[in-house]
């Protein structure tokens, strides 16, 4: 790997670190939960997993866009 292609790493890695708290914080409200227990759902989730895969593309997407995939998911899992 060149010093360029780890350089996009880094700031790719930045951007979704800064986007986790906009998305951790929306998904407080929508819960209305704190904000530890929103972040712990969030990193529990599929949805992290996909938004930390550069692969599944979900990172493209925006903040509300994620917060609805995680919300749906959410959803599923506490239907009984």
């Amino acid at each position: 790997m060149n010093n360029m292609e780890d350089k996009q790493k880094i700031a790719l890695n930045i951007i979704r670190s800064c986007r986790i708290g906009n998305i951790v914080c929306k998904i407080a409200e929508r819960l209305n939960l704190s904000l530890i227990d929103a972040m712990r759902k969030f990193y529990e989730s599929a949805t992290c997993r996909e938004f930390h895969d550069s692969k599944s593309g979900l990172y493209l997407q925006g903040d509300y866009y994620i917060v609805a995939e995680f919300m749906d998911e959410y959803n599923k899992t506490t239907q009984v």
